[in-house]
C-alpha cells in the first residue's frame, strides 16, 4: 500500500512567518546569473564570440535549472489545490480546514515574494541596457 505524503510547505508554514527557503534563495540567485549572463550575452556577440557563446550557456542552463525548480514548486501547490477542492470552497465561502488555510497562506506567502519582484526588476533593467547597448553598438557607432 502507498503511503500518503503529507504536504509540507517549504517558505512558510512550518517557520510561521513568509520566510523563504536558503534553496528558494538559491535558485533565485541562479536566475538572476541566467538574466544577467543572457544579456551581456548581446554586448559580447561581435567582440567576443566566445564569452558570448559561455554567456549563452550559462543564461540557458540557469533558467532551465530555475524553473525545474519552480515548476516542480508549482506543481505540490497545483496538486494541493486539487487535493483540498480550495478553490470552490472559497467560491462557495464553505468552511476551511486548518490544513486548508495553510495552503492558502502558502498561496499568499508565494504572491507577496519580495524574489519575484526584484527578478522582474532585474529583467526589466537588464533587458533596458541590453536593448540600449546593442542600438548603440548597431546603429550608433
Amino acid at each position: 500500500m502507498k503511503e500518503k505524503k503529507e504536504f509540507v510547505c517549504y517558505d512558510c508554514f512550518k517557520l510561521r512567518t513568509c520566510k523563504e527557503s536558503l534553496a528558494s534563495w538559491i535558485f533565485f540567485f541562479i536566475a538572476l546569473v541566467a538574466v544577467i549572463s543572457l544579456r551581456a550575452m548581446s554586448i559580447f556577440a561581435n567582440s567576443s564570440p566566445m564569452f558570448a557563446k559561455m554567456l549563452w550557456y550559462v543564461g540557458v542552463g540557469g533558467f532551465l535549472i530555475f524553473f525545474i525548480y519552480k515548476f516542480r514548486y508549482d506543481q505540490i501547490l497545483q496538486r494541493e489545490l486539487e487535493k483540498t477542492d480550495l478553490k470552490d470552497k472559497l467560491l462557495s465561502k464553505k468552511e476551511l480546514t486548518e490544513h486548508d488555510k495553510e495552503v492558502l497562506g502558502t498561496i499568499v506567502c508565494k504572491l507577496s515574494s519580495k524574489k519575484d519582484k526584484i527578478n522582474y526588476f532585474f529583467i526589466f533593467v537588464s533587458s533596458g541596457l541590453a536593448l540600449a547597448i546593442a542600438i548603440w553598438v548597431d546603429f550608433v557607432k
